[in-house]
């Protein structure tokens, strides 16, 4: 440790033989230096303060009715559309700092350096500050008046143009879509005119038709089988009663019932023929026309007798007329079961032809009114959304839904904010200090002496026998002393140099300022 402090020692002695040097290195920079502090040219700031008011007394009513816009959006959207290249040209012609540019490269670089130095800050309270710092007051209270008006201006009229936009944009697509009911609708009443009969009724489509119809057949058809027992069951009744009561029948009653009998017999064979066969088959018409033909014989029979007049009223059997009086109900509950059979099976026939035509037609019959429905939806989803638009936009018109309230109006700048010169100046004296040290190390490193015995010895590597000190004359040690003096009054006046640099700030920067006017004029 004692040995590096005597290096640092001998450094000094070596640098102190160059403190003149030092001193008037110290001097130069200083005075260099301060004459740029005084050149820097004053930065004056323009702030305005505006608050987004979007608070109204009839948004808590309208909700659920009119649409909410985020206002905040737009607004934040417009403080970043603020620094756009459209506006900035605009703010800079609005203020004439485009006559600062003569070339298109200097307008660029005139437009970064203001997009540079506009800030636009915000907080969640919704206040926004613009700020600007230029060179000229008036340029920069300007600058910030300009974009304050382009910000509220455009804003509203953003909101109110979106308002607009969106009104006249749900009345063209309303319109479009009624053209498209409008022909959807004729679409589908042309397509139900022409495949009349082939359409799906309330029982469902075509498969759930074809079942009910089946379904309704064969119940028809078990009611038939049932009617048909009943009535041979009465005929057998029929055939162990008597008429009459007496000797006195007539032979013809006999013939009668025995052709009615026969009648009925044939009557369930064509109905069970017809079961099989259509009512065009040889056998069922060979059929059909023995029945006619025992019914116009029996139609005769009666006509031409009837019954003697030795038969009563009392000799008639009761048992006889009542099974009778059944077997007619049973055969026009037959004959009502044999037409709707006969109905039934046409009905399945036609459904069964019909397999490739109705299924298609049901299927486009489906689309056809699918897409009248969703383009009937979409219509009504498109007056409702129009109704809540313009309900919005009436609210906005006459609510001012979003208003700007300006706290902090822009003033031009009277006193500059910029440079630090106190700072600068400082950093200069502290830099002139530290060059002058610089140089003094320099020289002695390039004129190096021996300070004591112990560097001699240790760069020649030989025994130093004795030091002689140096005795100074009486005039050497005054001179010695002036000389030390001359130099502390130099470092003092550096000091009182820089004082005065300091108190004097404002005059030295005009005088600064007006020899930069005429040497650059």
């Amino acid at each position: 440790m004692q040995e590096l402090i005597l290096k640092l020692i001998s450094q000094v002695r070596g640098m102190w033989r160059f403190r003149w040097r030092a001193l008037i290195a110290a001097w130069v920079v200083s005075l260099f230096g301060w004459g740029l502090v005084y050149s820097l040219p004053d930065v004056f700031e323009a702030q305005t303060r505006v608050f987004v008011d979007t608070d109204s007394a009839l948004r808590p009513l309208l909700r659920g009715l009119a649409t909410e816009t985020n206002v905040m959006n737009e607004v934040n959207l417009m403080t970043r559309t603020l620094l756009s290249r459209q506006h900035l040209t605009d703010v800079a012609r609005e203020t004439d700092m485009d006559l600062r540019a003569d070339t298109p490269r200097e307008m660029e670089q005139l437009l970064e350096d203001l997009r540079a130095a506009i800030e636009i800050r915000s907080t969640r309270d919704r206040l926004y500050t613009i700020t600007y710092q230029d060179r000229d007051p008036r340029i920069a209270f300007s600058v910030v008046q300009a974009l304050l008006s382009t910000f509220v201006g455009n804003t509203l009229q953003t909101n109110r143009s979106d308002s607009a936009d969106a009104t006249r944009f749900l009345e063209e697509q309303i319109a479009e879509h009624e053209r498209r009911l409008n022909e959807s609708e004729q679409r589908l009443a042309a397509f139900k005119k022409e495949n009349v009969g082939l359409m799906p009724d309330e029982t469902g489509g075509y498969y759930e038709r074809l079942q009910s119809t089946a379904t309704e057949l064969s119940r028809l058809q078990s009611e038939l089988q049932v009617a048909r027992r009943l009535r041979q069951e009465l005929l057998r009744q029929i055939e162990g009663e008597e008429p009459v009561f007496g000797l006195g029948t007539d032979s013809r009653l006999n013939a009668s019932s025995e052709t009615e009998i026969t009648i009925v017999q044939l009557e369930d064979r064509l109905a069970n023929l017809l079961s099989v066969y259509t009512e065009k088959h040889p056998d069922v018409i060979a059929l059909q026309d023995r029945i006619d033909r025992l019914k116009e014989q029996k139609a005769e029979e009666n006509t031409a007798g009837g019954l003697g007049p030795d038969i009563g009223p009392l000799d008639m059997n009761p048992v006889y007329q009542s099974m009778k009086i059944e077997l007619n109900q049973i055969e026009v509950q037959i004959a009502r079961l044999t037409t709707q059979i006969a109905q039934k099976r046409s009905a399945v026939a036609q459904l069964q032809r019909s397999v490739d035509t109705i299924p298609e037609v049901e299927a486009e019959l489906s689309r056809l009114t699918r897409d009248r429905q969703v383009t009937q939806q979409r219509y009504e989803d498109l007056l409702g959304r129009l109704e809540q638009a313009r309900l919005t936009q009436t609210a906005d018109q006459n609510t001012e839904g979003l208003k700007f309230r300006l706290i902090d109006p822009p003033v031009p700048p009277l006193e500059p904010i910029g440079p630090n010169r106190p700072l600068f100046l400082t950093v200069v004296l502290v830099f002139s200090l530290g060059v002058g040290t610089a140089v003094a190390f320099m020289f002695d490193q390039l004129n190096p002496v021996f300070h004591t015995r112990n560097e001699l010895k240790s760069v020649t590597g030989l025994p130093v026998l004795g030091v002689l000190s140096v005795a100074l004359a009486p005039r050497q040690r005054i001179a010695q002393r002036l000389q030390m003096g001359a130099f502390m009054a130099g470092i003092a006046m550096l000091g009182g140099a820089f004082t005065l640099a300091m108190l004097f700030r404002e005059p030295a920067v005009s005088l600064a300022s007006k020899i930069l006017t005429r040497v650059f004029a």
